[in-house]
């Protein structure tokens, strides 16, 4: 049994595969190999972490700058681990030094200096550090300045986690300065005078002298100035208490005047008060007494009409009386005029005398009325399985099994003729693709091929999900599919009841129970729901959007999922329908079904024993559907998919999905505006890329499709507009 190679040897390995593909490996490979001949010549002590290292750099790098970055990753293990093995704490230093080679961490921002790290006497408060700094934007632009204060300023803070935080806030009023030199020196002075240490010259102190004897000696004039106020105050005082008395008895006689005024303003008030109310009212009845009068004029009028209108159908209702007596009193006399004619008799006594005739006569009839209804039952069945339409009814279509089933989208409220369409028998026989007496992969394979047809025959394109959905409903799993708006979901439905032959009701979210089970109507009729002719005709149910059902009305449908042998529901009508063998339901979201999430907050939780019935399954977007809608078109498509990978980015960053991605659905609009010539590059790029994102988010985005679109490619030029777009919105303020 071989041992298992060590991550050294497997770096090794690896690195042979790359050279076979880019010769650019081979200087890496060699230095490998030198370092694997000379032990001692390994700049980090052990293979184990020299493996460890190269590989994040192999992840991270481009392949000519490979033996750079590890040259330079030497250097800071030197800083780091200055006395190798023999250095205080290695294994936590060693873990620090391993720790700066984080994907998108401080080596790769270009954020390590010497000074920074030895300036922390605690390394994990560095680490911390560091970890906070490289989530600012431009903090690799200036992180020379951020160094130069840190160790400028050290001295003047008396812990370090209270440095830690001096360092972070430096370095974020760093980032946006435009004068950063200046600002490094305000921040150093700014943390001295923090500590009372003042950077004053002889100069400034005999400065500050004079300014003290001149100040001494403008309060001496002032306590002067104080005193001569103070008299002036007493002054002004008594003089205050004498315009004080006057002004008392001033207002005194003032309110005096006034309140007499006012009370004869109260009385002239209430008297033209009660004359306005008087004219009023009178104004009231006489309009009450015109309002009464043409109610009363138009009830009589009404009274009229409706007498007539009486008169009329009693006379009309007596006259079809007379009628329908006088008929049913001429068909009496015919009736036994008939009975009593010597005609009659003579053919009852004929009938009588050849009674095993007219059992076969008899017979005859019944074997004819037999093979008649036979006859009716199988036209009713072929106008079942045709797409005819009777009476102005849809009769159940079958789709073809080479192209998407068209969606039909159905309220579920029907009139009441529909009944004589749904009271024809359903046929039973099963889908051949569903019959199980078929091994599973017999019929699997001729739906392979149905699929390998269209592609080659018409240029479909299938989601890289289809076959795992079609085969959950070849088996009735009842499939979920939970994905974001516009990744292909409801196409994908369409295209499996194609390939399946099935009809395809697209029943939306469901709100009300009577959106499944139908309901009697106020003339004693039945609404039949879309979900009754599926499930009695067969069919596939879509239910779209189901995470935006009600809840409790959604429940209903555990009672149409279960596949046993005689499952059966009795709809409101009375009637108790047989699920038909070809019935399947799909639903699908764009919630796992948990509740709302940041971008669909209207969502609501599905309840526990629906979701159990239901397979879930994830749909996301596959990159082979934008390729083929945007093939004539390769730049865009490149900007496409580095910035769905950017938003990507974002969503496992920050643990939640991401807002304005991008669909396959924009993917087609994408092509329509390029084939039309309708919108410009910056147009598309407002409108399918910019609009409703913020302005943080957009930077990130730029940040985040930077590398992929250093080397020349497809869609560089995009890109660089996308750039400019988003630095202008920056310096407008987040203004459009």
């Amino acid at each position: 049994m071989a041992l298992k190679k060590n991550k050294f040897d497997q770096i090794i390995d690896r690195l042979r595969e790359l050279i076979s593909k880019d010769d650019r490996y081979a200087e890496l490979s060699s230095y490998f190999n030198e370092i694997k001949r000379d032990p001692d010549s390994n700049p980090f002590g052990s293979s184990e972490l020299l493996a460890e290292i190269s590989d994040r750099i192999i992840a991270i790098n481009d392949p000519g700058s490979f033996k750079i970055a590890l040259l330079q990753a030497a250097e800071i293990f030197r800083t780091v681990v200055p006395l190798g093995k023999q250095t205080p704490d290695y294994e936590h230093r060693c873990a620090v030094f391993i720790w700066l080679f984080e994907r998108d961490g401080v080596f790769e921002n270009s954020l390590f200096t010497p000074g920074m790290y030895d300036i922390f006497a605690d390394k994990d408060i560095y680490v911390q550090t560091m970890d906070s700094i490289k989530r600012i934007h431009k903090a690799d632009e200036c992180i020379d300045f951020i160094t130069s204060f840190a160790m400028s300023s050290k001295q003047y803070f008396t812990d370090e986690i209270t440095f830690s935080a001096a360092v972070i806030d430096a370095a974020e009023k760093l980032s946006c300065a435009p004068e950063r030199q200046d600002t490094t020196d305000d921040l150093v002075a700014a943390a001295q005078r923090s500590v009372g240490i003042y950077d004053l010259s002889e100069d400034d102190i005999s400065t500050a002298e004079k300014n003290v004897r001149e100040i001494r000696e403008l309060v001496y004039a002032a306590e002067k100035k104080i005193e001569a106020l103070e008299k002036l105050t007493k002054s002004f005082t008594r003089y205050i208490s004498g315009c004080e008395e006057s002004i008392k008895a001033l207002s005194a006689e003032e309110e005096r005047s006034i309140r007499s005024a006012a009370g004869t303003a109260a009385l002239d008030i209430k008297d033209a008060y009660e004359k306005m109310l008087s004219s009023e009212q009178k104004k009231l009845d006489l309009d009450k007494d015109k309002l009464m009068r043409d109610l009363v004029e138009q009830s009589d009028e009404k009274i009229r009409e409706l007498r007539m209108i009486s008169e009329s159908i009693k006379e009309n209702a007596a006259a079809d009386l007379y009628r329908i007596n006088t008929e049913a009193n001429r068909a009496v006399e015919r009736a036994s005029a008939m009975l009593g004619s010597d005609e009659m008799k003579n053919l009852i006594s004929t009938l009588d005398k050849n009674e095993g005739l007219v059992r076969r006569i008899v017979r005859v009839e019944e074997m004819s009325r037999k093979f008649e209804e036979k006859e009716e039952q199988e036209q009713r069945t072929e106008r079942v399985e045709r797409p005819e339409r009777t009476a102005g009814i849809a009769s159940v279509r079958k789709p073809s099994a080479n192209v998407p089933s068209p969606v039909i989208k159905d309220s579920g409220v029907h009139p009441d003729t529909k009944a004589e369409m749904y009271s024809l028998p359903p046929d039973m026989t099963v889908n051949r693709f569903f019959d199980e007496g078929v091994p599973f992969e017999k019929r699997m394979a001729l739906l392979m091929k149905l699929k390998e047809d269209n592609i080659k025959a018409r240029g479909m394109l299938y989601h890289e999900r289809f076959n795992d959905i079609l085969t959950a409903v070849i088996e009735n799993a009842n499939p979920y599919l939970i994905g974001p708006s516009g990744c292909g979901k409801t196409y994908i439905v369409g295209q499996i009841a194609g390939m399946l032959g099935l009809e395809y009701l697209d029943i939306g979210y469901i709100n009300e129970e009577y959106d499944i089970i139908g309901f009697q109507t106020a003339s004693g009729g039945y609404s039949y729901p879309s979900f009754y002719r599926a499930y009695k005709y067969g069919g596939i149910v879509f239910c779209d959007e189901f995470d935006n059902s009600n809840s409790r009305a959604a429940v209903k449908l555990n009672s149409f999922m279960s596949d046993g042998k005689g499952a059966s529901y009795c709809f409101p009508n009375g009637e108790r329908v047989m699920r038909h063998p070809n019935f399947r339901i799909i639903a699908a979201g764009n919630t796992s079904g948990a509740g709302a999430d940041r971008n669909y907050n209207t969502r609501e939780k599905i309840e526990e024993s629906v979701q159990q019935r239901f397979t879930s399954m994830y749909v996301t977007y596959d990159n082979r559907l934008e390729e083929k809608i945007l093939e004539n078109y390769p730049d865009w498509f490149d900007f496409v998919r580095e910035f769905r990978n950017a938003t990507d980015q974002w969503s496992r960053t920050n643990d939640c999905p991401a807002p304005g991605i991008f669909t396959t659905r924009d993917a087609a609009g994408i092509k329509r505006y390029l084939d039309h010539g309708s919108f410009d590059t910056r147009a598309i790029l407002d409108y399918e890329f910019i609009e409703t994102k913020d302005t943080e988010y957009l930077l990130y985005l730029v940040k985040a499709m930077e590398r992929p679109f250093i080397t020349a490619r497809n869609g560089k030029l995009i890109y660089r507009q996308f750039c400019e777009r988003v630095d202008e919105i920056a310096k407008n303020g987040g203004i459009r």
